[in-house]
């Protein structure tokens, strides 16, 4: 008499299990593949040129130099001195962003407008000819540097001026009166705050999101955009006040505040204590998250 070996016990959950392998697999694969999340762009330096760095100071000055001598004729006509000073503006900008920052997206360059890669590449001279590739290696650091600082304008004045517009409207400016004078303050505050970001980031995403959440790291481009919107809101505060002074009438004080507030956060941002370090709204959740990923 034979007898048949014991079937072995059947466990339950063991098909559902196992039909969930393949989907979780596959899962795990897809995160495994999937590419890691892009790091966020660092501080911006100044360039390491002499040149550079002198004019990276003097610009802040050459704004309030500005602001300061026309100060009476913007008291007298604000919209007439807005329209004027617009063009020395955006010049002003465009020139500090050529000599004192990098381009988003360039090569390495030397503050004297040169590639500082060795690699040679847009060099086509036979040896020898050294003149003439000088030349032509300046001519390139000019284009790199003189087409996106153009191009970055153009972005900002239509681009920025009406978003800006817009928030100066909803910040309490007048919605039926001195249109006029709500688009210039604007477009002189989307010049000063923007021409830079746009010139050293382009239109990367992630950046802007960075920008807009208030994470950029401390720098020169950073704090002045900073320095620019701070400004403007402080700037608003004497308006409401009854002490009746000709210059208290909008937006004298508004575009004053941020013309002085780009200047105050674009240096004070290239400190030592403060380049490369974050606005921290809410340190604790973070320290909690940093203990639970340990």
């Amino acid at each position: 008499m034979t007898s048949t070996p014991p079937s072995p016990p059947h466990r339950t959950g063991t098909s559902s299990s196992s039909s969930s392998n393949p989907i979780q697999y596959s899962q795990a694969n897809a995160s495994a593949q999937a590419p890691p999340p892009k790091p966020p762009a660092p501080a911006v330096s100044i360039l390491p040129g002499q040149l550079a760095r002198v004019y990276s100071f003097a610009h802040p000055v050459l704004l309030l130099a500005l602001l300061t001598v026309r100060f009476g004729k913007f008291v007298e006509d604000p919209v007439g001195e807005l329209l004027g000073d617009l063009p020395v503006l955006a010049g002003l900008q465009v020139l500090y962003a050529v000599l004192c920052l990098p381009p988003a997206g360039a090569p390495s360059l030397k503050a004297g407008g040169g590639e500082a890669s060795s690699s040679g590449e847009g060099t086509f001279l036979r040896p020898g000819r050294v003149g003439l590739r000088r030349k032509h290696a300046k001519e390139v650091g000019i284009s790199v540097k003189v087409v996106p600082a153009l191009i970055a304008l153009t972005l900002t004045t239509l681009l920025a001026t009406p978003i800006l517009s817009i928030l100066l409207v909803l910040f309490g400016a007048p919605l039926t009166t001195h249109n006029l004078e709500t688009i210039l303050c604007a477009a002189h505050m989307a010049v000063l705050s923007a021409t830079a970001l746009v010139y050293v980031h382009g239109v990367d995403g992630s950046t802007w999101r960075e920008v807009w959440g208030v994470a950029r790291p401390a720098d020169a481009v950073w704090g002045g955009a900073l320095g620019t919107g701070v400004g403007a809101w402080f700037g608003a505060v004497p308006i409401p006040l009854d002490w009746d002074r000709p210059w208290q009438a909008y937006p004298i004080t508004i575009l004053t505040g941020a013309y002085i507030g780009y200047a105050v956060g674009s240096l004070i941002s290239r400190s030592s204590w403060l380049f490369g370090k974050r606005i921290q709204f809410t340190p604790e959740v973070e320290e909690d998250m940093d203990k639970k990923t340990e």
